[in-house]
């Protein structure tokens, strides 16, 4: 009787996690119709808006990793990509975009869960010639659709600081590009290779200047506001920007503050207006090493309870901000690309994504 009612089945199906799910495509053709749906899973992203985030980590061997840090993974583990050799670009809410290691250095986006992918073509632009960087834009609970946002500069910059910059987006419903923002002027420090999505915006580093933001509704660009940072009583210290990053439904500002050996890790939270950066956490770390990384951030439900996984030489190690606890998560010393005293994974080696199953 159920497998012939398929809005009961459908019903079933909707209330179980990705992985099973994964494993069910392979029950029937009927199923496997089912469950690939765009519609299926738009309505189980709507079922499941917060899957546990985990963590693709690009070594510098070329390998990648995958690792939960939130529920305690003692070990790496090895995951392989189904197209050859791919350089991550950006990450969003379940989807990669991935650079081919081929001559023609092909773009494609990339479930890692489903391990489906579509290839992405780029716009002809002889004006603005140079690609400065490609970040996805998706919202699984949102739409079943994500967008990709290029950014190209001409091949002159327009001054020693500044550069004229054009701005294209992707609709993945439409299948093709359009022009959004046809010139604008940004600093040449502007990270447009490292950027975060949150609120439909695309957001990019800039520190220690006003980071900057391109509105995907409006087209139009803004800059965040500044945030204060937490000096040490007494005055002194030295200051390190670490990058933004969306948790929860939230975008996070990090900065780590040095003071005689000892670090402090201030974590800011961005009012939803934009208006001011929110201190949220602001925790003595004591004398860690001198080469020292944060992986990711997760924000809780509880805002108290967040967690925060970071890298030290030989380790990655995880935060409890609630009741300041230390756990060491991960032991490097033993995989292959371990090299001694050295930070291994930069902020660019560092995805985070939620399982899945929207098709590409």
């Amino acid at each position: 009787m159920v497998a012939q009612n398929d809005d009961l089945l459908t019903e079933i199906l909707l209330k179980l996690p990705t992985k099973s799910l994964i494993r069910f495509k392979s029950v029937c053709k009927h199923w496997l119709s089912l469950i690939s749906a765009r519609r299926f899973s738009h309505l189980h992203a709507l079922r499941h808006p917060k899957p546990q985030p985990s963590l693709i980590l690009s070594a510098h061997t070329s390998q990648h990793f995958y690792l939960r840090p939130i529920l305690g993974t003692k070990k790496l583990i090895s995951y392989h990509f189904s197209l050859p050799k791919p350089k991550i670009l950006s990450s969003c809410n379940g989807l990669l975009l991935l650079q081919s290691d081929n001559h023609q250095k092909d773009y494609y986006v990339y479930n890692p869960t489903t391990k489906q992918s579509r290839k992405i073509t780029l716009t002809d632009n002889n004006n603005y010639a140079i690609v400065l960087g490609l970040r996805l834009a998706f919202g699984s609970s949102k739409s079943p659709h994500y967008k990709i946002v290029c950014i190209r500069a001409t091949r002159k910059s327009s001054s020693v600081q500044t550069r004229c910059c054009q701005i294209e987006v992707y609709d993945s419903q439409s299948r093709g590009w359009e022009l959004c923002l046809e010139s604008f002027t940004a600093s040449i420090h502007v990270k447009f290779d490292n950027g975060v999505h949150y609120n439909n915006n695309i957001h990019w580093e800039n520190y220690p200047s006003a980071h900057l933001y391109f509105d995907i509704d409006k087209n139009i660009t803004g800059n965040l506001p500044y945030a204060q940072t937490p000096w040490p009583e007494g005055g002194g210290g030295a200051a390190c920007h670490c990058q933004l990053q969306e948790s929860n439904g939230h975008l996070h500002h990090f900065i780590i503050v040095s003071d005689n050996g000892d670090k402090s890790v201030a974590v800011f939270e961005l009012h939803e207006d934009y208006s001011e950066w929110l201190l949220k956490y602001n925790d003595r770390f004591g004398r860690v090493p001198g080469k020292f990384r944060i992986l990711s951030f997760n924000r809780g439900d509880d805002e108290e309870k967040g967690t925060l996984a970071f890298h030290v030489p030989g380790k990655i190690m995880g935060c409890a901000f609630h009741d300041k606890s230390f756990k060491e998560l991960v032991d490097l010393r033993n995989q292959v690309f371990y090299k001694e005293d050295a930070v291994l994974f930069r902020p660019h080696d560092v995805h985070q994504f939620g399982e899945t199953l929207v098709p590409v």
